[in-house]
C-alpha cells in the first residue's frame, strides 16, 4: 500500500470507530430501555464502556501513531482526536443517566 493509502485509511478508521460506537450505545439504550428489558442496567454500563475502550483505542491510534507521510499528517492527528472525542461524548448517556425514565 502506499503512503497516500496508509494516510486514507489512518483518515477514515477514526469515522468508522466513532460509527460503530454510536451504534452500539444507542442500542443497548435501547435494549435496556425496552418495555422487555432485554438487558439489565448494569450489564449496559459494562458493555458501554467496553464499546467505548475501544472503540475509542482506535480513534485515537492514527493520532499516536500517525503513518509516515506529509501530505495528510495534521488531518489524520486532528480527526482522529475530534473523533476519539466524539466516543466520549455519545458515551454522556450511560454516566449521566440513572434509568430509562424521563
Amino acid at each position: 500500500m502506499t503512503v497516500l493509502g496508509r494516510e486514507i485509511w489512518a483518515l477514515t478508521i477514526p469515522a468508522i470507530a466513532w460509527a460503530v460506537h454510536f451504534i452500539a450505545i444507542y442500542t443497548l439504550i435501547s435494549a435496556a430501555c425496552a418495555p422487555r428489558e432485554l438487558i439489565g442496567m448494569p450489564l449496559l454500563i459494562i458493555l458501554g464502556t467496553a464499546a467505548t475502550a475501544l472503540c475509542g483505542i482506535v480513534a485515537i491510534w492514527p493520532a499516536i501513531r500517525p503513518p509516515s507521510g506529509d501530505a495528510l499528517g495534521l488531518a489524520v492527528r486532528l480527526g482522529a482526536t475530534i473523533f476519539a472525542l466524539a466516543i466520549l461524548f455519545d458515551a454522556m448517556p450511560l454516566i449521566y443517566s440513572s434509568g430509562c425514565g424521563g
